[in-house]
């Protein structure tokens, strides 16, 4: 499966004539091996993550062709990589702005040399198991339902969407893990490169899906 299908196929079968919000994960990354952990957010993506980012915005254009395209990202060089690389993909001139780090998706993570420590203890997987048990210090990182909730009210409050328009914000797998946990109930273990969480909003509700190889979900949350 290419990255970015699971998105694309929710796109697929959302309405389009309200607000769509897209939370996403980067394209692939070049490797973190010798990087100071205070210097990850410095890593950008390897030539084959800039080709997927491109084609993930090519196919953007296929689902959406009339929709302006608003992309925003955190302030890892990766994020901002890929969001310019879709719109590169995407390519019509006047249909897509890039928004910068806005809105504005802080981390979880308050000391990443201590998380980096506890991932070389303890793995990937265990890691993220713990934090989502809230079995983690705060002042490592941060509540997941807590950073949850605070993520959601952030997307459906940003002002600078209208009707029709479709808002790509491309962010971490550390991101969407409280997330798709705070949303859903589920531990998704991994997050693929370009997956992520589709939303579509109207004046009252919002729709919420995530897809990955194990679930298909969806939930609703009232819109204040």
């Amino acid at each position: 499966m290419k990255p970015g299908t699971p998105v694309l196929n929710l796109l697929e079968s959302v309405p389009m004539e309200g607000k769509t919000i897209v939370l996403i994960r980067h394209a692939e990354r070049e490797s973190f091996l010798g990087v100071p952990p205070d210097q990850c957010h410095t890593v950008g993506l390897t030539p084959q993550g800039i080709r997927m980012a491109r084609d993930f915005g090519a196919s953007l254009r296929q689902i959406a062709p009339d929709a302006r395209l608003l992309l925003g990202h955190t302030i890892a060089k990766r994020c901002e990589m890929t969001a310019r690389s879709i719109r590169e993909g995407f390519s019509a001139d006047g249909q897509v702005r890039i928004l910068g780090c806005e809105p504005e998706i802080p981390g979880p993570v308050a000391d990443m040399k201590r998380l980096v420590s506890l991932i070389d203890e303890r793995g990937w997987p265990a890691l993220i198991a713990r934090w989502l048990d809230s079995q983690l210090p705060e002042e490592i990182i941060g509540n997941p339902r807590k950073y949850s909730d605070e993520l959601l009210a952030t997307l459906l409050s940003y002002p600078g969407i209208r009707d029709g328009e479709m808002l790509v914000v491309v962010a971490h797998d550390m991101t969407l893990f409280p997330l798709v946990f705070g949303l859903f109930g589920r531990n998704a273990r991994a997050i693929g490169f370009l997956n992520g969480v589709v939303i579509s909003a109207d004046r009252d509700t919002a729709a919420i899906r995530f897809e990955n190889a194990e679930y298909s979900l969806k939930t609703e949350r009232k819109i204040p």
